[in-house]
Order: C-alpha cells, then structure tokens, then sequence
C-alpha cells in the first residue's frame, strides 16, 4: 500500500480527508482537462472549499491510483490528475486502516503553574518530590497507562517559556527517580536540549507542542531514533489563543500536520517514529477542540498514529457540564471524551487519570472498529 508521504509534492496542501457521504478533500483540479482526467477515473467534482482546496466524490470500488513520476510537472493537468488521484487513493487507504485499540500517555506535570496540577510534585521550595511522583506513577500505572510524560513547563494559554535549565533541573531527578518503574518515559518539551539530555538519561520519546519548531529537533530525533509526538499548534502558548481562526479547520490541521511531518522525513526522521497530535485546546477555541474531538479521525488519513490530548481542558465547560473553576471537576467530562476519541481511532490518549476513561476510550473503539476496516 502506498503512503500518503510517499508521493511526490508530500509538502503541498491539500491533503486527503475524509468530508462523508462518499467525498473526499483533495487538491483542487488545474484546469478542466484535469477535470475530465480525473472523472475517468471515477474521481468527479463536488465543489471547493473554503481553503482553496476541493471536494471530490470518489468511487465506492477500491479506488487504485500509482503515483506520478516525482519529476513530473505541477502544472501538466495529466500529472497534476494523477497526483490528485493517487493523494486521495492513499488517504483513503491509510483511513480505511483499523486503527489499535488505545493506550494512555499519563500526565506529570512537573511545574508550579499547569493548569490542572500545578506544584503538585514539587516541595514548598519548588524542588522535586520524588516520592510523590513515584506515587503518582504508580497511580497511573494501576489506572492503565501505557507510558508517562513528563512536563516542566506549562504549555496553558498565556504562559511564559520556561529556561532549559530550570526544566531540566525538575526533569533529569524524575527520571532518575523512575528509571527502575515499569513504564517507558516521554518528556513534553519544545526544546531539543532539553529533549537530548532527558533522552540521554533514560526517556525513549519526545512530546513536543510546537511541531518542531526548534529546528534541531528533528535532528537530533533522526540521530537518536527516538520516537516523538509532533502535534499541531500555532504561534506559542502566549499567543495561539489569537491564532485560532481556519478557514476550514480540518483541512488546515491536515495540511500543517502534513507540512511539519514532511520536515521531519527530510532531516531524516522515520515515519514510523511518529504520532500526530491535532492540539485540541492549542490554537482552537471550545468549538474548534470539539470538532477536533468529534470528527478528528479524519486525520487518520494521513497514515500515522494520532495522540489526543482532551483531559481537563477548558473546552469542556463551554460544551458539557464541566466546572469552569476546577479542572480536576472536569474529570467525568473528560471520560466522555476520551471515549469519542477512542471512536475516532486514537492510538493514544494523553490523560490526567486513567481507569474509566481509558476503559471508555477501549470500549468506544472496539464498537466503532473491532476486526475490521471503515467502510468509505
């Protein structure tokens, strides 16, 4: 089967996405010989959309398409005819793809200001406190975590950067505290320095929020072989909350996931070291992070695992009834969640406080896949 970013122009927007009732996003056609390539082909046109890319029905046989030659010419209409065809051919592919049931990155949260849990492993000084996050992973072990994330820097709306000093001053004694436990760690951080020391000390992935946007992250992934979370935000946590504007959110999401993960294969990454995370909350207002949470599947189509992140988060007080005071109120919201994500084929969740939420996430994608594939 042919992978989305093995086609040429994998860079390029207008990545394949699901939009239901038989049509597929696709790159728009070049003109109306293009067109009429493309309906030979089954592939007929069923309008543009908002960020200037198309709407296609597509056959409901199996859709075959090879690639075009990676030298061919963008503004040929048969190459460009092609190119379409084959980019919805291996989106439709990679989504029709019975997704793994879903695992639980478990959250701990090594700073004074997360919004959730701040300061709630650290001591009145602000040092580590080994052995209440021994007690914390543990917790998470028993509630069905699969692996544990380390963080120590708040990521919220409006926080400022952390030094990479300062986290790894919290970040290096919690590995070392956990080195013997049975869960494999991750370390949430935009820095690769901080990325490359956590690594060295013991952590086997990096979750990072920004996408690479250090650019000796993907390098240094590339060089280690260490697997990442490469998730969508834009702009920084000071400012994504005025970045939250898409012309056709999905898509968008698609294209700039699609986008960042091509940087990463080129500075040498493997595709099959990475996990994509859509940023529920990063850049999207409360509606944004719900479609991303309904209807965030979709990104399956790009052929790698996701993450979702919903635990706690403040969307939830505008679209269930969630406390807008304490996020750890948001817990049963959060289940309900993480199950609709677990519907949409997350591989991964990345959860506060497993047990029912993960047994929600379970059960929902047992329902919605089981043994088989997802009918186009």
């Amino acid at each position: 089967m042919q992978r989305p970013w093995e086609l040429p122009a994998y860079a390029e927007p207008g990545h394949a996405v699901p939009l239901g009732g038989g049509r597929w996003r696709g790159p728009r056609a070049l003109d109306d010989r293009c067109t009429e390539l493309l309906a030979e082909r089954g592939i007929r046109p069923a309008g543009k959309l908002a960020d200037r890319s198309a709407a296609w029905w597509i056959p409901k046989e199996a859709l075959v398409a090879p690639a075009p030659a990676a030298d061919g010419d963008p503004l040929d209409p048969e190459w460009r005819a092609a190119w379409i065809a084959a980019r919805i051919a291996a989106g439709v592919a990679a989504w029709q793809e019975a997704p793994p049931a879903p695992r639980m990155l478990g959250i701990l949260n090594l700073t004074p200001d997360s919004f959730s849990d701040g300061g709630a492993l650290l001591d009145p000084g602000g040092a580590l406190d080994a052995e209440a996050l021994r007690a914390a992973s543990a917790r998470l072990a028993d509630e069905g975590a699969g692996m544990l994330d380390l963080g120590a820097e708040s990521t919220r709306p409006g926080a400022s950067p952390v030094a990479d000093p300062e986290q790894l001053a919290v970040l290096l004694p919690a590995i070392e505290a956990l080195a013997d436990g049975p869960l494999p760690l991750s370390v949430d951080t935009r820095s690769a320095a901080v990325a490359e020391a956590c690594l060295a000390a013991g952590a086997s992935w990096v979750n990072d929020v920004s996408g690479f946007a250090d650019p000796a992250m993907a390098p240094l992934l590339a060089r280690t072989g260490a697997s990442a979370v490469l998730m969508h935000m834009r702009g920084t946590p000071q400012d994504m909350r005025d970045h939250a504007r898409y012309r056709f959110l999905m898509g968008e999401v698609a294209d700039e996931l699609a986008a960042a993960a091509a940087r990463a294969l080129l500075a040498g990454v493997a595709p099959t070291a990475l996990v994509l995370d859509p940023g529920i909350g990063f850049a999207k207002d409360a509606l944004q992070s719900t479609v991303l949470v309904a209807s965030g599947g979709a990104l399956r189509a790009l052929g790698y695992p996701l993450m979702f992140g919903p635990s706690r988060k403040s969307y939830l007080v505008a679209t269930a009834d969630a406390s807008p005071d304490d996020p750890q109120a948001r817990d049963r919201a959060t289940v309900e969640a993480a199950a609709t994500c677990g519907g949409q084929g997350a591989a991964w969740l990345r959860l506060h406080r497993g047990g029912p939420a993960l047994e929600a996430a379970r059960a929902a994608h047992a329902a919605s896949f089981g043994s088989r594939g997802v009918a186009v």
